[in-house]
Formats: C-alpha cells, sequence, structure tokens
C-alpha cells in the first residue's frame, strides 16, 4: 500500500522540533549538500543534545572541471576520481565539526557518483535494502532526504529510492508518529516543492556558522563560488512527507491520468538551447510479483512515434502514442506489467550539463473498479490528475 494511504499528517508540526531525546538521520547525495541545505537543521540538532548521523549516499568524486582545474591534470583515470573522493569526504567531515557533528556520526557509501538514476531504473534492489537497512539500525525519530522535485539527477533519483523503502518497509513507524520524514532540496526552483515548503527561519548566528561550513567545500568553490556562498543566505526549507491528494506537475510535465491499465502523460516541451539528449521518459515501479522494474521511452522533438529503448515487456510497447507538434503533445503508456496497488514514479530527462530540467513524479496507486474491456481506454475511472 502506498506510503501516503497510511499517514495523517500533523498539520501542527511543520519544521522539526529538536529534543535530547530525538535521533536525526541526514541522507546527503554528495559532500557539501549537508552544509547547503541542512546546516541550520543540524545546528540546531545539536544544541539540543540530539543524536545525528548524517550518511553520503557518494563521494562527489565525478565532478571532473573543478579537479582538473585544481590538479592542472586534463585526463583523469580511476585513481584520480578516488583521490577526489577522498578529499571531498575530508571536506565534508571539516564542514560536519564546524556545525558540531562529530565525525564518527558519518559514513560515506561510495555509491556511483552521477550514476545514481542508472543505479535505479537498472539495478535498484541493492542499493534499496542498503538504504533500509540504514534506517532500520538507526531508528531515526526525524528522518531529512532529498526532495524528488531535485533537479540535480542523483538527488532526485535518492530521494525515489527513499521513498520506495520507506513506502515499503517504515510505513507504520510513520504514520505511529515515531518518525517524522522531511524532504530538501538544493537545486532548481520548483514550484512543486517551494509552494508547499515551510521556511526555517535562521538567525544571524546560525547563518554564519553555515557560511564557515559551506567554505570547507574549497573544491566546490573554484568553480561555482558566488552560487555556494550564496546558499549562505537562502533560508532552508522542508517539506513534511504525508498525505498529498494529489500529484502537482513539474517542468514539462503537464498532466498525468493513471488509469488501471493505462498511463496518460501530457508534456509540453519548451526548446533548449543547451540539450546533451533527446528527452526521456521513465516509468518506474514494482511489477506484481515485488520486482522493480522500469520503462524507458525516448520522445522524439519531430516524430509520430515513441521508441521504447528498454522496457521489461513488449506488452509496454503497445498502445504507445506520440500526438502533436515537436513541442506538445500526450504519451498513452500501458502499464499492465506494474502492480496496480503500488505507486508508479515517472520521470521526463532533459539534461543540460550536470541538471536536469526537473525530477520525478511519484503517482500512487489507481483507484480501480471493473470497467468492460472495451470501454477501458475510453472510461478514466480511479484517474489521478496532477495539476
Amino acid at each position: 500500500m502506498r506510503l501516503a494511504a497510511l499517514l495523517l499528517e500533523d498539520l501542527a508540526v511543520l519544521v522539526p522540533a529538536f529534543t535530547s531525546g530525538s535521533r536525526l538521520l541526514l541522507f546527503a547525495p554528495h559532500p557539501d549538500d549537508e552544509s547547503l541545505a541542512c546546516s541550520v537543521l543540524l545546528q540546531r540538532a545539536v544544541r539540543a543534545g540530539a543524536a545525528v548521523h548524517v550518511v553520503y549516499v557518494t563521494d562527489g568524486d565525478d565532478n571532473p572541471w573543478p579537479q582538473r582545474v585544481l590538479e592542472r591534470k586534463w585526463r583523469l583515470n580511476a585513481t584520480d576520481r578516488r583521490r577526489w573522493g577522498r578529499l571531498r569526504r575530508t571536506e565534508a567531515l571539516k564542514a560536519l565539526r564546524v556545525l558540531g557533528v562529530n565525525g564518527s556520526a558519518t559514513r560515506f557509501l561510495g555509491l556511483p557518483d552521477q550514476k545514481l538514476t542508472a543505479l535505479l531504473i537498472c539495478d535498484g534492489q541493492s542499493a534499496l535494502e542498503l538504504l533500509a537497512a540504514i534506517i532500520a539500525d538507526w531508528r531515526p525519530t526525524d528522518l531529512l532526504v532529498p526532495s524528488i522535485c531535485d533537479t540535480h539527477p542523483d538527488h532526485s533519483a535518492l530521494a525515489v529510492m527513499l521513498r520506495l523503502v520507506l513506502s515499503e518497509s517504515f510505513s507504520d513507524a510513520m504514520a505511529a508518529g515515531r518518525m517524522a520524514v522531511w524532504s530538501y532540496v538544493v537545486h532548481g526552483r520548483s514550484s512543486a516543492f517551494f509552494d508547499r515548503s515551510k521556511t526555517i527561519c535562521q538567525s544571524h548566528r546560525e547563518a554564519a556558522t553555515k557560511l564557515r561550513a559551506i567554505r570547507c567545500h574549497k573544491t566546490q568553490l573554484k568553480l561555482s563560488r558566488k552560487r555556494f556562498l550564496a546558499y549562505a543566505g537562502r533560508p532552508e526549507r522542508l517539506v513534511k512527507l504525508g498525505v498529498r491528494d494529489e500529484t502537482i506537475a513539474d517542468g514539462s510535465t503537464t498532466s498525468v491520468f493513471r488509469l488501471p491499465h493505462s498511463l496518460r502523460v501530457a508534456l509540453r516541451l519548451a526548446p533548449k538551447a543547451m540539450r546533451m539528449t533527446e528527452p526521456a521518459l521513465f516509468v518506474l515501479g514494482r511489477d506484481e510479483a515485488g520486482a522493480l522494474r522500469c520503462a524507458t521511452m525516448r520522445v522524439p522533438a519531430r516524430s509520430s512515434g515513441v521508441e521504447m529503448l528498454d522496457s521489461a515487456s513488449p506488452d509496454d510497447v503497445a498502445g504507445a502514442r506520440y500526438y502533436g507538434n515537436a513541442f506538445a503533445g500526450q504519451l498513452t503508456i500501458p502499464v499492465s506489467s506494474f502492480s496496480s496497488a503500488s505507486a508508479i514514479f515517472v520521470k521526463l530527462e532533459r539534461r543540460s550539463w550536470f541538471f536536469d530540467e526537473a525530477g520525478w513524479l511519484e503517482i500512487p496507486p489507481a483507484k480501480s473498479r471493473p470497467i468492460p474491456e472495451p470501454q477501458r481506454d475510453e472510461i478514466e475511472a480511479g484517474v489521478v490528475t496532477i495539476r
């Protein structure tokens, strides 16, 4: 059952309130995300006497341009990237000390930097089990996770992984109020996040400490100094995960209808000056046996069809259609191979350099009721609409 269906959102608790009995667990996709998005929260947890644990999912070792500049070396091999990753770990530990967090309260998983989306859609189950084990072992009262709206693909992919883990293993703890989950954004200005987020008002002292923590990440300041230091003055924002009666459209995905056997995705693709590849649509979820699977479709800029690149079943290809001109259209995607009782995650990938246009959308299970077979493509039964 979908996580949101089991939760009762406590509207009176919109931001974390730490005590000496709190146990805070933060998942950071890369070294530096703890300082950019969660510095004030970490400071407050430490002052309250809460137990704090920070998990870095990647080492941020595949960020070649600052490394090339700092090391004056154009060709980087695996040894160079490992050295860079160790340096970034050291910077993260320094930043945590500034924030009052002991270095022993950290864990580095070393998952592949810049490749969490590929890990999620190709072989994500082992990563999900690892994340679930960490949460079960730490037993947090408060969990900080990236938002699925973040425009960095690593951030949004990790967010999907954690939503799957939470819905499948920790929904009871959340529904009972034993664990509160909060999502944060580092990259992008997604209205789907910011319109629902709550601001953490920071004091001058907290902002100054946050600035000192950000300055510890010297490798990242080399080419992005102005952007990184600006985070010190930007209030931190959180969205508490709970009941949502709708999924909010984001980026070029303007609407989604989920029927018992198909998914209708309306897209409006604005021209992009820098586009590394053709747009691709990911549809991810569990099948009836519980296995994680992903269908991937290329969405051509000018074409009368949709090319299925990687599908778990040939049935997923049948009926996929593309309408309209180069920048607007609708896809009808059969989803009979996905479990009707589980959420489906959808993402339109349109990358420019490191960043994407938008993150993922979570589409809840369809509310099915009997429909005669000839009418199934016509009657929008159990439709879930995003706005």
